[in-house]
This record gives C-alpha cells, sequence and structure tokens, in this order.
C-alpha cells in the first residue's frame, strides 16, 4: 500500500512538475514573437523630396516620374497626404517634432534655434539606433551654409537639414555626428551596419527644387533628376542586408502648390510677403510607401500629413507622441499601408 501511495506522489510530483517546466519553457519560446505585431517596421527609410504636388508627379503623362510612379502603383500611395504649411523648412519641423513652432519661413542660417523636444530625443531615450543622410554635406555634423558638391551634381541645403535646428542635437557630439553625408550609407550597408531609422535629404537637384548645377534644367530634366535618385536610393536600401521583416521606405514632399490642408495644419504669417500673409497647408504631395511586407497596389482617402509620417513612426517604437502627433482624432498613422490586408 505504501509503496502504491509513493509511486503515486511520484507520479503526481513528476505531472507537476512537466506541467511546470513545460509552462516555463512556453513562456520563454520565441518571446520578440509574441510582442511583435504584423506592422513592426525593422527599419524606417523617410526619402524627403521637395516642392512638387502629387498630381505633378503622379500624373501618368509625366515622361519625368517614371519610377516614382512605378513605385507608387506596385507598393502604396496616399491620395490625400499634405504638406503640413509653407515654405520648406517648417515642414522638415514638423516631421521631426510634432509642430512648426510658428515658423513660416526658410531660416538658412545655422541653428540651434528649436529648444524643442525631437525625434532624435525619443529615439534616444528608447534606444532605436539613427541616422541623418545628407547628401553633399561636406563632413559629419556640418552646421555651415549652403555646399556645392565638387562633383558638381548640387548643393547642399541647411533648410533641408531639421536635424540641425535643435539644441539637443548640435549641443551632443555623439548626436552631431550621425547627421553624416549620403556617402556613409553605402559604408554602412557594406557593414551591415545601417541604423534603425534613416533619414535621406538629397541635395538641391536630386529633390527637385533646383539650384546651382541643374539651374538651366527644364521641368521635366530637373523631374528625371530626382526620379533616378529615388531609384537609385530605392534599389539600394531593398538590395542591402538592412532590408529585413517589414522594413519600409516613405517617400514623401516636404510642400507643393496650392494651399491645401488638413490633420491640424494651423494658419500662419508667412514670412515671404510676397505670397499670402495667411498660409495654411502645404498642399495635396506624393507619399508613396514602399514595405517590404506591405501593401501591394493599395492607394485610399484618408486624409494625412507629415504629423502622421511623424505618428507613424513613433507608434512603430512605442515612443510616445510629439505635438500634433498625439491627436488620434485627425492625425492618422499609415498602418494601412504596412499591411498586406489593406
Amino acid at each position: 500500500m505504501k509503496t502504491k501511495l509513493l509511486a503515486g506522489l511520484a507520479a503526481g510530483v513528476a505531472v507537476v512538475l512537466g506541467v511546470a517546466l513545460g509552462a516555463s519553457q512556453a513562456s520563454f519560446a520565441h518571446p520578440a514573437h509574441r510582442d511583435k505585431d504584423a506592422h513592426h517596421m525593422d527599419h524606417v527609410f523617410v526619402i524627403m523630396m521637395e516642392n512638387h504636388s502629387r498630381e505633378q508627379i503622379l500624373d501618368p503623362n509625366n515622361a519625368g516620374t517614371p519610377h516614382l510612379r512605378a513605385l507608387a502603383s506596385t507598393y502604396g500611395s496616399a491620395m490625400n497626404y499634405y504638406g503640413v504649411t509653407q515654405p520648406s523648412q517648417p515642414n522638415y519641423i514638423a516631421v521631426t517634432s510634432g509642430s512648426t513652432w510658428g515658423s513660416a519661413a526658410n531660416n538658412n542660417n545655422q541653428g540651434p534655434f528649436l529648444d524643442h523636444t525631437n525625434i532624435v530625443d525619443q529615439f534616444e531615450d528608447n534606444h532605436v539606433s539613427w541616422k541623418a543622410y545628407m547628401e553633399s554635406a561636406p563632413y559629419p555634423g556640418y552646421l555651415g551654409g549652403r555646399y556645392m558638391d565638387p562633383n558638381g551634381s548640387g548643393a547642399y541645403a541647411p533648410g533641408h537639414n531639421p536635424f540641425v535646428l535643435y539644441p539637443s542635437i548640435v549641443n551632443n557630439p555623439s548626436r552631431l555626428n550621425k547627421v553624416v553625408p549620403l556617402t556613409y550609407l553605402d559604408a554602412d550597408i557594406a557593414a551591415n551596419k545601417v541604423p534603425e531609422f534613416v533619414w535621406i535629404t538629397p541635395n538641391l537637384c536630386h529633390d527637385m527644387h533646383m539650384g546651382p548645377g541643374c539651374d538651366t534644367l527644364d521641368e521635366t530634366q530637373l523631374e528625371q533628376l530626382g526620379d533616378n535618385f529615388v531609384d537609385q536610393q530605392v534599389k539600394k536600401i531593398m538590395s542591402s542586408p538592412a532590408w529585413t521583416g517589414n522594413s519600409t521606405i516613405f517617400i514623401t514632399y516636404d510642400e507643393g502648390p496650392g494651399g491645401e490642408y488638413c490633420c491640424d495644419s494651423l494658419p500662419v504669417t508667412a514670412g515671404d510677403l510676397s505670397k499670402n500673409p495667411e498660409v495654411h497647408g502645404g498642399g495635396n504631395v506624393p507619399m508613396i510607401v514602399v514595405s517590404r511586407q506591405g501593401a501591394r497596389g493599395y492607394t485610399n482617402t484618408v486624409k494625412y500629413n507629415h504629423y502622421s509620417l511623424l505618428r507613424t513612426i513613433e507608434e512603430n517604437w512605442k515612443l510616445g507622441y510629439l505635438g500634433f502627433a498625439s491627436d488620434s482624432r485627425q492625425v492618422k498613422s499609415l498602418t494601412p499601408y504596412l499591411s498586406k490586408n489593406s
């Protein structure tokens, strides 16, 4: 009787231990996958172009933009994506800090003057790796004015580099040294050291803005320059070791003609008084979303703007929300473009 009782107790203990061990093993099995949602992007790439509307770039008869049009039709393209305001620089500020902070002019002088929490503060606080790649900038952490690329391809424009406007970046050498020439991206790809967040600002020719090196081109030729630039960068990224999981490239424009707006764009007084002194929005601009595991041939009519792009990035790494990106009622994220079920 005693033997049977001991055997029964031993079996019971074995069952309990087995259940406990099984539960323990199950709780530690693939923990990263348990918390990772289908929309999560391993790497986020932002390519910020200049001064064109959605209608201009994605016109099916536009001979200057075949690659951009192909990307839009193959992957995702937002019908109603808007710049926040005009001119250029406040839009760069908006997408990196959630507000224009009342700016309505291009301040091409050296910063910093925006002592506000920005996306780099969020990245650093949450251990998200990042770099900003500035085409034709002469060296990492450059704080000077316009600089013509020695190869004549175009000029670096400080007004298109929001990262040198924030004291928390400029006054921190380890952060400032992550604002680098675009040529560094090739080396980072070769070394398999591409950060989780990548910002790319083309020079004044490759972003379709026009400037030294391309100021004699007509509109179609200028668009072809930018279109080829985007094609080269997208192919480079998609063939790199960083193109993993649901990594995504967002291609958009700072602002375009027209004053259309949405999503917490506030009227401001234009710094350039040759324009209407009251400026509302940055116009309907392209937003092309190339997501590795995301939507194909997808568009929708939801209203988005640069605050939406910021919100999407912040959602991805659970950073919290800056400024108007926190307004979930008016500012929608671009997550529908990150799923093939859209």
